[in-house]
């Protein structure tokens, strides 16, 4: 294909957000930063209320905020490290034992999980298929190390 033939587009950030981030809809980009040999991408959980895991009950009064740094699937080369910006919240049931739960994020990483749930898939379907130090080699050639 000839140079004059592609065309350039511009993404907006929702598309950029839809291409780079899991495919839920309650993350916000907030930026990327491009480093030699890594991607960190900065988002923010953006829902409005969240489930105490305790109880059940819809938690909306914010405690604070804290940043969780999973890894994800490499680009370009490059290691991926998200990010998160999450809410710890006030349960407000009285019974409950819970007084702050941080809101969880399904489809995106576990409770204390130290990498996405993508990576993890990728990873364990590296280790199914190569095996321990093959697929720990072939991991570490994609940026996505073990």
């Amino acid at each position: 294909m000839c140079a004059s033939a592609i065309s350039h587009t511009s993404l907006t950030g929702g598309e950029i957000a839809r291409l780079l981030l899991p495919d839920v809809d309650y993350l916000c980009l907030d930026r990327i930063v491009i480093g030699k040999h890594d991607v960190t991408i900065e988002v923010t959980s953006c829902q409005v209320a969240a489930c105490c895991p305790r109880c059940g009950q819809v938690g909306r009064r914010e405690h604070s905020r804290y940043k969780r740094f999973p890894g994800d699937v490499s680009c370009s080369g490059r290691r991926v490290r998200l990010a998160l910006t999450v809410r710890r919240l006030f349960c407000d049931n009285a019974v409950c034992g819970q007084r702050t739960f941080v809101e969880r994020l399904p489809g995106v990483v576990k409770c204390s999980a130290r990498r996405t749930e993508r990576l993890a898939e990728v990873q364990r379907q590296l280790a199914l298929t190569l095996g321990g130090e093959a697929g720990a080699r072939c991991a570490m050639k994609l940026a996505m190390p073990v």
